[in-house]
């Protein structure tokens, strides 16, 4: 190998070209969001530190793995917490100065519910590389869900500077936007990221929120299956389809309570995020059923909870258990 070829590799953390590839390529299928590219990730990172058992980068992307992977898989909080920690823990055991394996502890902290412990780590991340694209990115989508637009959008800005063809980070600068309550912005930046790539599953199901929330029931309907169809996920495609029947024949309200009903029954085969059923309940103006799925959120610690400042609107913040609930998850001093 060339002196500048052995530093790189030095800089990953291994000094083995073969650890280094899997790690890559783990890389490479995460960045995918997919559940199969997801899959394929955890199979290289494993790969990569059994090729060498001191490769803290490589621990660092099986703890990401494990952060991301509820989001796209219907896996429980309670199975992929002690796994981001398990590892986030081995790669800082190695490398207590690398600045990503600190940002996996941010994430852990953050699904936790440790919120002061996570944003502390997220500073401490970017100290130590001011320029890690995702620190910026991660960063700015805890700032949004804790309601302080102006600096979220301000760390999401920077992670798109850094990384302009990222599909992920364009994706969720809009989906800050909006949370800002930038609704021209936010559809604007989704269009620019189907420009990128038109096949990247996570902007459809952005855009559907987007939608749903501007009154666009059929586009929401539409970019729901998009997703899902993307995603490899047929059970969420049939979702899909019979909502959208129901939608046709009956409207929104009709499509929303055929929507709750097929979670519920796919509850039973596989795990689904209290909080999307609390979410469906609230827009139909059923407080009692809402919290009822809230603290069965809150039991579970249900990944979705962790944007409740922002989801959730009046009048679901203005009720006593709204208050009673965001204590209890440590959001209210």
């Amino acid at each position: 190998m060339s002196s500048q070829r052995e530093k790189q590799l030095v800089r990953g953390g291994t000094s083995d070209p073969e650890a280094y590839r899997l790690y890559l390529q783990g890389r490479y299928y995460w960045e995918k969001r997919t559940q199969d590219s997801l899959q394929k990730a955890k199979d290289y990172f494993t790969q990569a530190i059994n090729k060498d058992p001191n490769y803290a980068l490589a621990y660092v992307g099986l703890a990401d793995y494990y952060i991301v992977v509820g989001e796209y898989t219907p896996i429980p909080s309670s199975v992929t917490i002690p796994g981001e920690k398990t590892a986030a823990q081995k790669a800082l055991a190695i490398d207590d100065s690398l600045a990503e394996a600190h940002l996996a502890l941010a994430s852990v902290h953050w699904d936790s519910w440790e919120w002061e412990a996570a944003e502390r780590e997220f500073k401490r991340t970017l100290e130590l590389n001011p320029s890690l694209s995702n620190a910026h990115h991660w960063y700015g989508l805890f700032l949004s869900w804790h309601r302080r637009p102006e600096e979220a959008l301000i760390e999401m800005k920077r992670a798109v500077e850094l990384d302009p063809l990222n599909l992920r980070y364009n994706t969720n600068l809009g989906q800050v936007y909006f949370n800002a309550g930038q609704n021209d912005l936010a559809p604007a930046q989704l269009q620019k990221t189907v420009e990128i790539d038109p096949n990247f599953a996570d902007l459809y199901e952005m855009r559907s929120v987007v939608r749903k929330a501007t009154g666009d029931y059929r586009g929401w309907l539409q970019d729901m299956k998009k997703n899902a169809e993307l995603n490899a996920d047929e059970e969420e495609a049939a979702v899909a389809d019979a909502v959208g029947r129901v939608y046709s024949e009956s409207g929104y309200r009709a499509a929303l309570l055929r929507r709750i009903e097929l979670q519920k029954e796919m509850s039973k085969r596989r795990y689904v995020d209290p909080t999307s059923i609390a979410l469906d309940y609230a827009a139909l103006g059923d407080k009692d059923q809402t919290f009822l799925w809230l603290e069965k959120a809150y039991s579970e610690r249900a990944r979705g909870l962790e944007a409740i400042e922002v989801v959730f609107e009046n009048p679901v913040r203005s009720d006593p258990r709204y208050l009673n609930l965001t204590k209890r998850m440590g959001l209210q001093k």
